[in-house]
């Protein structure tokens, strides 16, 4: 899938169009749903990269 010209170059593809599968086959409520997951996974991501910076400092 190519990118929109409204998307930031800087995204990777692969995400993009992860994005759109989820967008083209669930709609708007799988897009909730795909950003309520990403959240959480952020969340975790961050947590860990705090404890690898407290485990340095």
């Amino acid at each position: 899938m190519t990118s929109t010209p409204s998307q930031p170059q800087d995204i990777d593809p692969v995400i993009s169009d992860a994005v759109h599968v989820v967008s083209n086959r669930f709609g708007a409520q799988g897009l909730c749903d795909l950003i309520a997951l990403a959240r959480e996974e952020l969340a975790r991501a961050e947590a860990a990269l705090k404890e690898l910076a407290d485990l340095d400092g």
